[in-house]
């Protein structure tokens, strides 16, 4: 099965690359992006990756085997992860589905088997080998990198095209969705594991997005001092800084303090809080254990819902500079009118970041949703046009980019080096 959709796909940056000079000659050039995806639900649904559909005009969809293309629309889809959910009309055709296995029972050395169509000409191609590793995070790739990471790592072959297809155990079970091969080292593949693609495809089948919770918290991994004797943990994450008004700081919670509980369940760090905290529901209270100056103390606290949806009044495709995403301050986003209500930004002039992704460029200058870019580079940024048009000129610059940011009405340049990457798919 193959997903196509017309946007950026890797022979298009192959063409780029031995053809730089074509680019632009006799208008725009576009050709079709393809990849893989498996049925989830018999009625026509089918998963596959984020970055297959994104900026997507038409989806269409082929079996393996067959020549009739279908159309598909989108249910929904969530950067953070890499995945997407799509639809087609099956024509009363009952459709084949794939079972899930549970990826937390998954052990390394367990035999893996990759299916896709690599190279979007090679059909029901299989490649065989184990699960090197589980638990990666920390990954970038491309300008597409997922926020939440928790890959299951493989020496599956996967090729391009092979995006978006199952991951399955000996048994035909799906253990992940194929989503990233790194191109400079051979062997190495990654998936989505089966239970965090299971939660995603259950809300966006129900909401056509992905509910997370929300707590205003910056945090880092607890590094235990060689000699220490001390008091207080040696593991959990402890908290950098606190958004304004938002649930962490309203309860009470201040820098320094180490979390060490959530919801019941042990913090070993900072990866491991992120995941928690974006499974909570939002609304239903939680009971949350820290430490503050070596004495535990335990507060109850409510999360609220973190600001992904996918909202209209974002750039297209902004996401994708810089691992930035960005809102109108006058514009119906949202995501928007929740940060400003609960930051107080009276700001009219700018745009607001509603989105950023771990791991990217602009994480690692100190950007974070809610703050308001102002310049770029020199250019002033006074409304949405405004940063298109300089993303538009800046987004192949490798050298590095001055922006001037407000944050809490303070303003601050920070400098963002973009990079290039050799993880891709």
């Amino acid at each position: 099965m193959s997903d196509e959709g017309v946007g950026t796909s890797p022979l298009q940056e192959m063409f780029r690359q031995f053809f730089p000079d074509e680019e632009g000659k006799g208008g725009r050039f576009e050709m079709p992006s393809t990849g893989s995806g498996f049925i989830v639900d018999a009625s026509g649904e089918i998963l596959t990756n984020h970055h297959v559909i994104m900026d997507a005009e038409a989806i269409f969809v082929r079996f393996s085997g067959e020549r009739q293309e279908y159309r598909a629309e989108l249910v929904g889809d969530d950067p953070s992860t890499d995945l997407a959910l799509i639809r087609i009309d099956p024509a009363g055709r009952r459709l084949p589905v794939l079972e899930f296995a549970d990826s937390e029972q998954l052990e390394v050395g367990a035999w893996a088997v990759a299916v896709g169509n690599p190279f979007g000409n090679l059909e029901s191609s299989l490649t065989v080998g184990v699960v090197s590793a589980k638990g990666r995070n920390d990954l970038f790739i491309g300008g597409l990198t997922p926020r939440y990471q928790d890959f299951i790592q493989t020496d599956a072959s996967i090729n391009f095209g092979n995006s978006g297809g199952p991951l399955v155990d000996v048994r035909g079970r799906v253990i992940g969705v194929n989503t990233a091969i790194n191109q400079s080292g051979q062997g190495i593949g990654f998936a989505v594991p089966s239970n965090m693609v299971r939660r995603i495809y259950r809300d966006l089948r129900e909401h056509g997005r992905v509910i997370r919770g929300y707590l205003g918290v910056r945090t880092e991994d607890v590094v235990p001092i060689v000699g220490e004797d001390g008091v207080g943990p040696r593991a959990g994450a402890r908290i950098l800084s606190l958004v304004p008004g938002g649930p962490a700081a309203s309860a009470g919670l201040q820098p320094g303090d180490i979390i060490t509980l959530f919801d019941g369940n042990e913090v070993g760090g900072n990866h491991q809080l992120q995941f928690l905290i974006a499974g909570a529901r939002p609304g239903r209270e939680v009971e949350m254990a820290f430490y503050r100056e070596g004495r535990r103390q335990e507060v109850r606290i409510r999360p609220v819902e973190y600001a992904n949806g996918p909202g209209k009044a974002t750039v297209k495709g902004a996401v994708h500079w810089l691992g930035l995403e960005v809102g109108a301050l006058d514009g119906g986003d949202p995501r928007v009118s929740r940060l400003r209500e609960m930051l107080g930004v009276t700001a009219s002039e700018g745009v607001m970041v509603v989105a950023v992704q771990e791991g990217l460029s602009a994480a690692e200058a100190g950007i974070s949703p809610g703050d308001v870019i102002v310049s770029i580079a020199g250019q002033e940024v006074a409304d949405l046009t405004d940063y298109q048009t300089i993303r538009d000129q800046l987004s192949r610059r490798r050298g590095p980019l001055t922006i001037l940011v407000r944050t809490g009405g303070i303003e601050n340049y920070v400098t963002v080096r973009p990079r290039a990457s050799g993880m891709e798919n």
